[in-house]
């Protein structure tokens, strides 16, 4: 008997230790607090190619140059996709294979990079509001890359800073294509083999995450799709082909009820970038909402901002829209003045709770839908709008398919919005511009924009930041949209709402819901 006792309890532990093994001996994956898993990959947040996991735990991808916003691939820190508190952490472990794919890369280009990217708890991925650990070079055209990542002391403050928690749901490891000598296009292979996140001596447990808001403080977002045409076709050459139905996100503020006709908000319409679409900014119905929906939620819940019901749209106003365009259409861009004052304002005016007048539009945009907001919102839809953001944005126009850009002063800007005779009288109620201070494309003439708009007779008030560091990228857009939520829609007076104008006939449409698009390049 004694001896059967004695089997049994050999084979328990033989099968415990065995289990241990077995998790011990996995040769690739992520370890955090001792345990080692695989990796969990957030699929959503990536913008990558030819995805594969193998049976050693290890996986692989291939990311693509695209105009410095190079692809990658996004992890969750936990398979349960449950936060960690950064503060807790003191290294990351990396160990990683690279190298270029045959055929596709620049021989006058660098060896390889790489950024590491933090994405807190309202991140939606690679580009969906993430903080930047370490951008770093290797050292040869490819090879096998052990790295240490030191976190610094400070860095809980900036995620602290960014999202008003500490708390992170994964990390990105995104090939660095940003002013490196990549032809858009270049690709990369990367085949990830290890992540280990080192606590600190002592750290203590990561909290469960809370945000400190209700369900009822929390705004909700919906898809919509609104009819509209091809702005970039004359009007009589139209055919059916050129009228469809085009997709948005919108923000509805908490308390917003659809019945409840004498409560009404203003409107802000958000514009991407060159190469982007409406789903870069990260708002979606999935998740936690995106960053920009945390900064709404917060904002409006502590009183500092005012609720307002927020659209998010591709600016693309022809055919070349999408679904998940590719937002390099410059005649469309061009043409959105149209679309926005025939068929996207009175549709949103007609289906949702929206007050009446110009003080209760606001537009703002990054990059190319910063220049947008100037070239379109002030200068061809003064008499709609009267708030305005720019984030990054340049004043320049530019031919189809040429590259090369032609700068107009701001003067010569401000000149020619003066000169519009439908246009007398009216005021830019709020104005903001920010621009990171090592930006490249846009930082120059950055600082004579600033000066001449908050000197222009028409700005009633003017607000301005320039991020320190900030490069051509979301961190700076980010913290724009922040900026300028806080200041928009307040101090309002009076005035005489426009009479909008009618709708023109447009096939009937309706809200959808629809799988989410992932975008592929900035």
């Amino acid at each position: 008997m004694r001896s059967i006792y004695w089997s049994l309890a050999l084979s328990v532990l033989s099968v415990a230790v065995s289990g241990k093994a077995v998790s011990e001996e996995i040769p690739c994956g992520l370890t955090l607090r001792d345990t080692k898993e695989k990796f969990t990959v957030f699929s959503e947040g990536s913008v990558a190619t030819d995805i594969v996991e193998y049976d050693d735990g290890s996986i692989s991808w291939v990311a693509t140059a695209a105009g410095g916003a190079g692809g990658g691939l996004s992890f969750y820190v936990k398979p349960n996709h449950e936060e960690i508190n950064i503060a807790n952490y003191e290294s990351m472990d990396l160990e990683l294979d690279y190298t270029p794919v045959e055929g596709k890369w620049n021989t006058a280009a660098k060896d390889p990079g790489f950024c590491i990217r933090i994405l807190p708890w309202d991140s939606t991925g690679l580009f969906g509001g993430f903080e930047d650990l370490e951008c770093f070079d290797t050292e040869q055209y490819s090879g096998t890359l052990n790295y240490n990542i030191k976190i610094p002391a400070d860095f809980a403050s900036r995620v602290i800073k960014s999202s008003d928690f500490d708390f992170v749901l994964g990390f990105a490891v995104k090939f660095n294509d940003y002013q490196r000598g990549n032809s858009n296009g270049d690709q990369l292979q990367v085949t990830l083999k290890n992540v280990k996140l080192n606590a600190k001596a002592d750290a203590a447990e990561d909290k469960p995450f809370n945000d400190g808001l209700t369900e009822e403080q929390r705004g909700k977002v919906i898809e919509i799709y609104y009819p509209t045409r091809d702005y970039t076709v004359q009007e009589f050459d139209l055919t059916d082909e050129d009228y469809y139905e085009k997709h948005a996100w919108v923000y509805l503020p908490s308390g917003y009820d659809e019945n409840d006709k004498d409560t009404k908000y203003p409107v802000f319409v958000l514009l991407h970038g060159q190469n982007q679409n409406e789903n870069t900014w990260g708002l979606s119905n999935k998740g936690r909402g995106g960053k920009i929906k945390g900064y709404m939620d917060r904002g409006m819940a502590k009183g500092n901002v005012e609720k307002f019901i927020l659209v998010v749209v591709t600016e693309i106003a022809s055919k070349n829209w999408g679904p998940n365009g590719p937002g390099n259409d410059l005649d469309g861009s061009n043409a959105f003045g149209g679309e926005f004052r025939n068929d996207l304002l009175p549709y949103i005016r007609k289906t949702f709770n929206v007050k009446e007048g110009r003080d209760n539009v606001a537009m703002a945009g990054l990059s190319m839908g910063g220049r947008q907001t100037y070239f379109i919102g002030m200068g061809e839809l003064l008499d709609l709008i009267s708030n305005y953001g720019v984030f990054s944005g340049a004043l320049f126009r530019q031919k189809t398919g040429d590259f090369n850009i032609n700068f107009v002063t701001v003067e010569d800007f401000i000149a020619s919005v003066d000169e519009v005779k439908k246009f007398e009288g009216l005021k830019i109620h709020n104005l903001y511009l920010t621009c990171g201070d090592a930006d490249t494309a846009v930082y120059a003439n950055y600082p004579h924009y600033v000066e001449a708009m908050k000197n222009w007779n028409r700005v009633e008030n003017f607000s301005d930041y320039t991020y320190p560091g900030g490069t051509h990228d979301f961190p700076v857009w980010y913290h724009g949209f922040n900026d300028f939520i806080q200041m928009v829609f307040k101090n309002q007076t009076p005035e005489t709402p426009e009479a909008p104008e009618a709708p023109k006939t447009m096939k009937k449409c309706a809200i959808k819901t629809v799988k989410r698009c992932r975008v592929k390049t900035m």
